[in-house]
């Protein structure tokens, strides 16, 4: 029973991080390229992301502290390729 909710742990985090990358990959791709079909699929998996990270804080295996600090960067890297989008172009504009 325990190690089913490591493994189902351990399997949220692996897909949280798996689709965070393709988020930023595809929005970064979406931009560079004008394609807005593909910084709109870069959005998709930003809320499967989101979702694999709700796993995790809905585990009990966790502390609060754990689930407070998840919560965070689920909700933060949500908005982490677009402001990092803006900083870069504003860098390059200098």
């Amino acid at each position: 029973m325990l190690a089913d909710t490591l493994y189902r742990l351990m399997l949220y985090g692996f897909l949280m991080v798996l689709f965070a990358c393709f988020y930023a990959i595809l929005y970064a791709l979406g931009r560079v390229s004008h394609l807005p079909s593909l910084q709109r699929l870069s959005y998709g998996f930003g809320v499967l992301e989101f979702l694999s990270g709700l796993g995790m804080v809905a585990s009990d295996y966790l502390d609060t502290f754990w689930r407070v600090i998840i919560l965070f960067s689920i909700i933060a890297y949500l908005f982490i390729p677009p402001i990092m989008w803006r900083v870069v172009v504003a860098f390059h504009e200098r």
